[in-house]
Order: structure tokens, then C-alpha cells, then sequence
């Protein structure tokens, strides 16, 4: 099934930089078909009898965000020891915290970090330091069940 968005402000990253005012976007599956006017997309050749229309008046579109700079098995850590200097922060604090995760934390915590990432329109992140009580194959299980694209790193 596809669906149109009709009626939006559209940034691209295309070649020019195009930004389509009363832009509309059709996609079919996963897959953009078609980006144009409004008017000129309610009569694409694509357009299905029974895609699904969304009105975006007022609504911004654009690509997914890029985080460059994650740490999945860290987001359950978040607001604790916020008082202290960085390498106290990490030293004392997180990476011993960390080190004691077992079974599904770090699990839970990637899908934590995930969601909020999708939530706010992250759709690629680079994890570049997945320790050992994180689990790289926890972190990778949480990818794969979200569909977001991670490039995973693996600290020795």
C-alpha cells in the first residue's frame, strides 16, 4: 500500500537543496516514488485508488537524522553522578555501573536509547563503544527488532 503526504514544507538533500513549499511526498512500501507539488502528485500515475492520504499542513518533512555519537548501554545511567568532573564521571561511576549489567540490561537499555533516537527522527546512529556488559549481541538484537540502521563497534 502506499501513502501520500500532501500539503507539507519538504527539505530534500538533493543537489540543489530543493525545499518544496505545498510539497507532497508519495511512498509506496518503503521506497520514495515521487516528490513534487501537491496538485501535480494527487494525480501521479502511481497513486493507488487505495493509498492512504496524509494531510501535513503546517508539517515539516525531512531525512532522518544521523546521531554520530551513541552509547546505547548507557542511557539507564543517564542523571547519575552529573556533579563530577568526566573522568570521575566515567572511572567512578558509569563504567562500574556498566560492568555489572547482566542477562538483558544492556539489551533494555539499546532498545531505550533506540526508541528515543526514532522518536526524535534519528534513522542511522554510529554506537562506537559497545563494551563487553553491553553486548554486542544484545545491542544488534535491539537494532534489528527497531529497523534502525546502526553501525555497531565493538571495545575490547
Amino acid at each position: 500500500m502506499s501513502n501520500l503526504f500532501i500539503n507539507a514544507t519538504i527539505v530534500t538533500v538533493d543537489d540543489q537543496k530543493t525545499i518544496w513549499l505545498d510539497g507532497a511526498l508519495l511512498i509506496d512500501g518503503d521506497r520514495i516514488v515521487a516528490i513534487g507539488k501537491t496538485a501535480a502528485l494527487l494525480c501521479h500515475p502511481s497513486l493507488q485508488a487505495n493509498s492512504k492520504i496524509v494531510d501535513c499542513q503546517g508539517k515539516i518533512i525531512l531525512p532522518g537524522l544521523i546521531n554520530t555519537h551513541a552509547h546505547l548501554g548507557q542511557s539507564i545511567l543517564r542523571g547519575l553522578a552529573e556533579d563530577v568532573p568526566l573522568h570521575s564521571w566515567l572511572c567512578d561511576a558509569i563504567w562500574p555501573l556498566e560492568a555489572n549489567y547482566e542477562d538483558d540490561d544492556g539489551y533494555i537499555s539499546s532498545k531505550a536509547t533506540i526508541a528515543e533516537m526514532l522518536k526524535s527522527g534519528t534513522t542511522c546512529f554510529l554506537e562506537a563503544l559497545l563494551t563487553h556488559s553491553t553486548g554486542f549481541e544484545n545491542a544488534a538484537r535491539a537494532v534489528n527488532e527497531l529497523g534502525i540502521r546502526g553501525c555497531l563497534v565493538w571495545a575490547l
